[in-house]
């Protein structure tokens, strides 16, 4: 029995130290694994930073071989204009709004909004019977008195009266005069007419006979639309440089109307008003364009192109030909063989043309497509359009 627990006694001795090996060899596996795995994480991070902070090479030459495709134009020599785009409002040269000059009855207004109408043309209709029989009241009151006017006179010169009868009858026959001339007067009043040329924009008073209108009712809108204003708001920057033909020489501009096809027409600014909106930093411009055909119309929108500078004789090349190269604008010339960096020296610019002051002269061949990325006398080969 002694020797039974001795032996298990050794096997289980024998076990634990199984174990105690077992455990050790498995810690140091871990250490191993966790080791490999550091050198590996590091060996990639100095790699990395090795290869970033490496000087690089630009490159600089095309990576195309053989020359570089591009189209060119000539520089030309021509009328530039300087020119900034605003919209503005169309209005009628002149407008007025017809009002009756007496009181009275509505009997038709004779034309309606587009009709075209003449100065001193009758528009409105008053009823006229009351002030006609008003009239022949008056006319035969001023009959009367004109006999008696004339009894009394012949009195007198018998001297069967005293002068100062006869002038009280003299001043009640004058009186009665200018009482009818009145009534006449009113009379004419009940015909409104029109007090200018113009076309009808606007009614303002329904079409139904027998309502009473007064001096203050407005009837009609009349606006001469043979002439338009075409009023623009401008800002201050660009203010400055307008000039109103009441100010000196007018500012060129060009007008166009989008409803009308972009429809065009030289115009030159005829007045600008110098106060300055404070909410909006804009001042007023306003041209005048004629109207012949009357298509323009009120309140009809239009794009205005203001001429700040022109010049008859300038070197122009295509906008599109100049890059800024470190702050410096350059253009590429050729010989349709190799391409020549030039610095230039600009001036006037229109949409698509600049003017060159130096650097470009007439018939040199500019590069508009394909010169970026190009070096100086760099090869290039001219082709149609890209």
């Amino acid at each position: 029995m002694a020797h039974g627990i001795g032996n298990r006694f050794d096997d289980s001795l024998q076990l634990m130290r199984s174990l105690e090996t077992r455990g050790w060899w498995i810690g140091l596996r871990k250490w191993l694994v966790t080791g490999i795995l550091l050198l590996v994480i590091y060996y990639a991070a100095t790699s990395i930073a090795a290869y970033l902070s490496a000087p690089r090479i630009e490159m600089t030459m095309s990576p195309i071989a053989g020359p570089v495709a591009v189209t060119v134009a000539p520089a030309t020599k021509g009328e530039i204009r300087h020119t900034v785009t605003y919209t503005g409002t169309v209005q009628p040269w002149f407008d007025v709004t017809v009002y009756p000059r007496t009181a009275g009855w509505l009997e038709r207004i004779l034309v309606d909004v587009g009709d075209r109408v003449t100065k001193d043309q009758v528009i409105v209709r008053l009823d006229k019977r009351e002030l006609l029989t008003k009239l022949a009241e008056r006319k035969a009151h001023l009959v009367f008195l004109e006999k008696e006017y004339e009894r009394d006179a012949q009195l007198v010169r018998e001297k069967a009266i005293s002068q100062s009868e006869a002038d009280r009858t003299k001043m009640m026959y004058d009186e009665a005069k200018a009482q009818m001339a009145n009534v006449e007067t009113l009379l004419s009043y009940t015909d409104i007419t029109s007090p200018i040329d113009g076309v009808v924009t606007e009614r303002l008073l329904l079409n139904n006979p027998g309502q009473l209108v007064n001096p203050g009712t407005p009837v009609l809108k009349v606006a001469d639309v043979s002439r338009m204003r075409v009023q623009v708001k401008v800002a201050e920057q660009d203010a400055p440089h307008l000039k109103g033909v009441r100010q000196g020489e007018g500012t060129e501009a060009v007008v166009r109307f989008p409803a009308l096809g972009n429809r065009s027409i030289e115009a030159t600014v005829s007045q600008v008003f110098p106060p300055l909106d404070p909410v909006t930093r804009t001042t007023t411009a306003e041209l005048v364009v004629e109207n012949s055909g009357g298509a323009i119309h009120a309140g009809m929108y239009a794009v205005v192109d203001f001429v700040l500078g022109k010049k008859a004789d300038a070197v122009l090349i295509p906008r599109q030909a100049v890059l800024q190269v470190e702050g410096q604008p350059t253009v590429f010339v050729t010989d349709s063989v190799v391409a020549m960096k030039r610095p230039v020296t600009l001036g006037l610019a229109a949409k698509d043309q600049v003017e060159v002051l130096d650097g470009v002269k007439e018939g040199e061949l500019v590069i508009t497509k394909g010169s970026r990325g190009l070096t100086d006398f760099q090869e290039v080969r001219v082709v149609a359009g890209l």
